[in-house]
């Protein structure tokens, strides 16, 4: 990473956001002690990601799969994480691919955006249009996958939280 800090990548950021709704759905974890653990982790990494930013885009993903009546929520999210995964390929870096956690020098992602792709994406996948990802699969028994792996291995703690108030 470079010394002067970047903003958060795109793809990213949808991924956060997904973690967020799926263990919200499927984990019963607090949108607030997901969303504080991803800020917490990548404040160092990353300018200007904040708690409010993974909470809209996080509210608006849980609205949206409540407007469509999904089923199998956690599906949908974990086929959207799945393809976003494989096309990013965070662990693979080269002479002709750049490191993918490399921020951008400006700020190219927000709730409405990231909620657009989600939709988009979920009506296409429900159309059968798009990959899937395979069954049992899941982004928490992934390896390899740099900043991501460790972000979601770490525990909240009450560091977070006092942090949180400082």
């Amino acid at each position: 990473m470079a010394d002067k800090l970047k903003f958060c990548p795109e793809w990213l950021y949808k991924i956060l956001i997904s973690l967020t709704v799926y263990d919200y759905i499927v984990r019963d974890i607090a949108i607030f002690v997901s969303t504080k653990k991803f800020e917490s982790f990548f404040k160092k990494y990353y300018e200007d990601l904040t708690v409010d930013d993974i909470e809209n885009g996080a509210t608006a993903f849980i609205q949206f799969l409540g407007e469509v009546k999904a089923k199998d929520p956690f599906l949908l999210l974990n086929h959207f994480t799945y393809t976003i995964i494989k096309d990013i390929k965070p662990n693979q870096k080269g002479l002709f691919k750049k490191d993918p956690y490399e921020g951008d020098d400006e700020k190219k992602y927000n709730p409405e955006l990231a909620t657009q792709d989600f939709r988009v994406f979920s009506y296409s996948c429900r159309s059968g249009l798009t990959k899937k990802a395979p069954p049992g699969w899941d982004l928490h028994n992934e390896t390899e996958l740099g900043l991501l792996e460790e972000a979601i291995k770490k525990e909240f703690s009450i560091d977070d939280m006092i942090d949180s108030v400082i």
